[in-house]
Formats: C-alpha cells, structure tokens, sequence
C-alpha cells in the first residue's frame, strides 16, 4: 500500500516537473517569436551612425555578434534568424547603421534592399 502511495506521488511530481517545462519553454519560445517579429525602433537619446565594413567571406554569425556588442541589435540570434526568415543575402560593402534602426532595417541595408548604402569597390 506504501509503495502505490509512494508511486503516485512520484508520478505526480514528474508530470508537474514536465508540465512546468513545457511552461517556461512556452514562454521562452514566445519571447523568441516577439523579438523576432515585433521589433520597434530604437529610442536611444543620443543615437549614433557609423560606417559598418561588411567584408566578403562574413558569416551572418559574425556579423550578429559584432552589431550586438556594438550595441545596434539586442540578441544576435534574433538578427540570424530574421535574416534567414526575411531572406537576406548580406552584400560586402559599406553601410552607415545607426543604434535606432531595428534588426529587419539593418537586413535592408546590409542586402543592398534600402537606399542608404554607400557601396564599396
């Protein structure tokens, strides 16, 4: 009788042990996906422009990690993602980024889809 008793309650708690889980990796997927499609633009008070050298032979990886320690995206995995999702194709060349503009802007320019690129040779 100890043993069935026993056996439920350990029951109980590994299905609560899965369900709780199965919450938070909810909710780590949701934050995800809000990143990923509800980015806002930047509202730093004193945003800055730079001038991005995008090399031939860059990995989106690489580039994820330098805009974001720069501070121009928040999670280099979001931008990887957007990029792949959005359909990018990085072109080498030089490119003025500013800290307010969102990861999908940042695509546009560094694919050559927005106007504000100054193309190297």
């Amino acid at each position: 009788m100890k043993t069935r008793i026993l056996g439920m309650i350990v029951r109980i708690i590994v299905i609560a042990a899965l369900v709780s889980c199965m919450f938070l990796l909810a909710v780590k997927a949701y934050g995800f996906g809000k990143s990923v499609f509800d980015e806002k633009e930047g509202t730093a008070k004193n945003p800055r422009t730079v001038t991005f050298v995008l090399k031939e032979g860059n990995t989106i990886y690489q580039v994820a990690d330098v805009l974001e320690k720069e501070g121009f995206i928040k999670d280099s995995m979001v931008f990887v993602v957007q990029k792949y999702l959005y359909g990018s194709e990085l072109v080498p060349g030089e490119y003025r980024l500013n800290t307010n503009m969102t990861g999908k802007m940042i695509l546009d320019i560094l694919s050559g889809a927005a106007v504000d690129t100054e193309e190297s040779s």
